[in-house]
């Protein structure tokens, strides 16, 4: 459990810096990192600002507090002071404009077409360096948070997930709800997302991509003007602490027509040498309708509609999750059947056959992913903002073809070591004893 004095860490820039081909960076004075990623068949540009802090980031009091200051940025700025006149910027031409709150990052981007390319840079630099934070518009947008919160709440198949969180990391930043609580949303004011901003949004902790068609020299000087003032340093995280003991099993009674189910083994974090054979791990086991748990689970047993699973990482810690929604009546079997298949993962050697099909299907999906300047300017500003290496996705690849069958036999004997699986049910009452010794 987490002692009463958490470790904190500082992010750092790899030691070493290579990067994919083709792109050009730089790094302003102010500290200000830039990506641009040149596209000359595309019609579009991407710009995404992001930075380095998230909900993780956050005091307890603080809880939901990245993602209020996410919402806030888009209700005005000193230069378009509603949110009205943010949303015509852009949609005025036809553009998109959004942003995410995660866990370690915050980013929001713009994609137009490319002749608009200073009109991006004008609103996000605007939002990113001068937002109002108007306290009568704060008061609504907290409304808004709250509602988005109790959707979260209502729909079982999301917040079985969140469950499935706090049980992996109880009491820390890592494992609490993205949105807060709506003690935690209420008590924030002007003066505190002002503090949180300082903090966490200086520019020195932020990173600027660029990808479409673009000119980088057109895109430097636009990011040295819009862009230039002093910046900060990143701000510290309270490190991961795993569960001691024995993995709880947490459920929530609801009259609900299915059982939703999400099952979770610690995993590895993001910089970790065997996280390629992880990831081949896991797109065997659970990722597509050709996967193990889908095929064995949905197609031969018929014991739900959907399953899946996912690998989550983080600077320090990492989990693998497996999700499903099934017959309440059905739940014990249905554990009996995905335990089994992690089983056969963790003690049987992986035919060749398969790890090639497995293989060739996130080539596939990792390329399709590519398809428009949005998703390139995801792949470059990621890396950048968590301070992993920086490949393209042809070097990502070669990673994953380089991992053999034994490697993805070993690391699922760490990862799905017996008696090391956390459970989370939302459903109809059911008999948690049974539950555990499922999936002891």
């Amino acid at each position: 459990m987490p002692s009463n004095a958490p470790s904190r860490a500082r992010l750092s820039e790899p030691s070493s810096l290579a990067l994919p081909s083709g792109v050009v960076a730089t790094t302003l004075p102010n500290g200000l990192r830039i990506r641009v990623a040149p596209l000359p068949h595309a019609r579009s540009v991407t710009v995404c600002l992001g930075f380095a802090a998230g909900s993780r980031y956050e005091t307890a009091d603080e809880q939901g507090i990245a993602h209020l200051v996410e919402h806030m940025l888009f209700k005005g700025t000193a230069r378009y002071p509603t949110a009205q006149a943010i949303s015509e910027t852009i949609e005025g031409v036809g553009g998109l404009l959004n942003a995410s709150t995660e866990k370690e990052v915050t980013s929001y981007w713009v994609k137009v077409a490319s002749e608009h390319l200073g009109i991006a840079f004008d609103l996000l630099a605007d939002m990113a360096t001068a937002p109002r934070l108007d306290d009568d518009e704060l008061e609504k947008e907290k409304k808004v948070v709250l509602e988005e919160l109790g959707l979260a709440q209502d729909s079982p198949g999301d917040w079985v997930h969140q469950m499935l969180t706090e049980s992996l990391w109880p009491d820390q930043p890592l494992g609490r709800e993205i949105a807060g609580t709506a003690a935690t949303v209420n008590a924030q004011t002007p003066g505190s997302l002002a503090r949180y901003l300082r903090r966490t949004h200086g520019l020195g902790n932020a990173v600027l991509v660029v990808a479409g068609k673009a000119d980088p020299d057109a895109v430097l000087a636009l990011a040295s003007d819009r862009l230039g003032a002093r910046g900060s340093d990143s701000p510290t995280w309270e490190r991961a602490t795993a569960v001691i003991g024995t993995p709880p099993v947490v459920t929530q009674t609801r009259p609900t027509e299915q059982a939703y189910l999400a099952l979770a083994n610690y995993g590895l974090p993001r910089g970790h040498p065997d996280r390629y054979a992880l990831r081949l791990a896991n797109a065997i086991l659970g990722d597509g309708m050709s996967s193990r748990l889908f095929l064995e689970v949905r197609e031969r047993r018929g014991l739900t509609y959907d399953i899946a699973s996912y690998v989550s990482t983080f600077h320090d810690a990492g989990a693998v999750s497996i999700s499903a929604g099934v017959d309440p009546d059905r739940v014990v079997e249905a554990l009996e059947a995905i335990m089994g298949e992690v089983g056969k993962l963790r003690e049987e050697t992986v035919p060749e056959s398969e790890l090639l099909k497995v293989k060739a299907y996130i080539r596939g999906r990792t390329l399709l992913g590519l398809e428009d300047s949005h998703a390139v300017a995801s792949w470059h500003a990621t890396p950048v903002l968590l301070g992993a290496e920086e490949l393209s996705p042809e070097e990502a690849l070669a990673r994953i073809d380089a991992v053999t069958a034994a490697d993805v036999r070993r690391v699922a004997g760490v990862v799905f070591a017996p008696g090391s699986v956390h459970l989370a049910h939302i459903g109809p009452d059911v008999d948690v004893d049974a539950l555990r010794n499922t999936i002891a």
